[in-house]
């Protein structure tokens, strides 16, 4: 339990960390992320003995097909949550976050044919109405929440085939994106725009220490869906989008208006919802940390 607490809180505390490599431009930090990733999931591979499983996985066409579909979707939610950051865009950001629940049945119910229950219907209805008065009150329709939650939730979809552990899955998704990571940051470097050893010592160290803020969350998030009830998973997904709401706007002064705090009520509502309806329809069950047809109450890694 303690870890999955952990692993959100990191999560609701991004937006301090990517502050903090305001002067690096996104596309780079998201290289950096990518790259420093490798040696750490490397790392966890070896020492837990899925070196084998790993490579045999690898050598599958198909397997490495769907990993690159779910690399991509999973480098764009990377390069939006750091570029949202920095862009002024955390409360957006955390709507995102918020809704992809919802979208996600939405993408069940067209792509699977899933069929939804009465009160999965009116958590939906709210979510719309809610995101429809945020757009009002943002006066522009939300792109970049709905970038993430779509994101996020084709991430899901695509991993309903993932063969693989999700540590597995996660290291050739990230060797994939390295391998573009690393020709951009060469050429970066060469052109002398790379940001790595022309910054100050401490910038460098942040850098490099995107690794860690990517990989480390994911392990401890990992760790805690292997035992803890699927009611205290239901609860602890608001952690990090909720910390996210109160750096945004009482750290950075992002703009909480009267109709957006309205349209995120309602949002919240809907998840409360959604949560409860699950909970009282299903009996609580131990969450595991895959993703396959046969199991619903499994839940994917995530990457923020």
């Amino acid at each position: 339990f303690l870890d999955g607490v952990l692993a959100y809180i990191i999560f609701g505390l991004y937006p301090l960390y990517w502050k903090l490599l305001a002067d690096v431009p996104s596309m780079q930090v998201l290289a950096h992320r990518i790259v420093w990733s490798i040696p750490l999931v490397v790392v966890v591979i070896a020492v837990t003995g899925q070196s084998a499983a790993l490579l045999e996985g690898a050598r599958h066409w198909r397997h490495l097909g769907i990993y690159t579909v779910s690399g991509l979707l999973m480098g764009t939610n990377l390069f939006v949550s750091v570029w949202a950051v920095n862009a002024g865009f955390i409360v957006e950001m955390s709507l995102g976050y918020f809704i992809n629940p919802v979208v996600s049945v939405l993408l069940g119910v067209i792509f699977l044919h899933e069929k939804l229950r009465l009160f999965q219907w009116l958590s939906v209805a709210l979510a719309v109405i809610g995101v429809g008065v945020v757009t009002f009150g943002y006066g522009k329709f939300p792109y970049i929440a709905f970038t993430i939650a779509f994101a996020f939730g084709f991430y899901g979809l695509v991993q309903k085939k993932a063969p693989l552990s999700p540590v597995q899955g996660v290291t050739i998704e990230m060797s994939i994106l390295a391998i573009p990571s690393l020709i951009y940051l060469f050429v970066c470097e060469a052109q002398g725009d790379g940001a790595l050893g022309r910054s100050r010592a401490a910038l460098n160290w942040l850098m490099v220490g995107c690794g860690a803020m990517t990989v480390v969350p994911q392990l401890l998030f990992c760790s805690a869906v292997q035992s803890i009830p699927l009611s205290f998973f239901g609860i602890l997904q608001f952690i990090g989008p909720t910390m996210n709401i109160i750096i945004g706007v009482w750290v950075y002064g992002e703009d909480f208006s009267g109709a957006t705090m309205i349209g995120f009520i309602l949002v919240w509502v809907a998840l409360v919802v959604f949560t409860a309806e699950s909970f009282i329809v299903k009996k609580p069950t131990e969450v595991t940390c895959n993703y396959s047809d046969d199991d619903d109450d499994s839940v994917i890694i995530w990457l923020a």
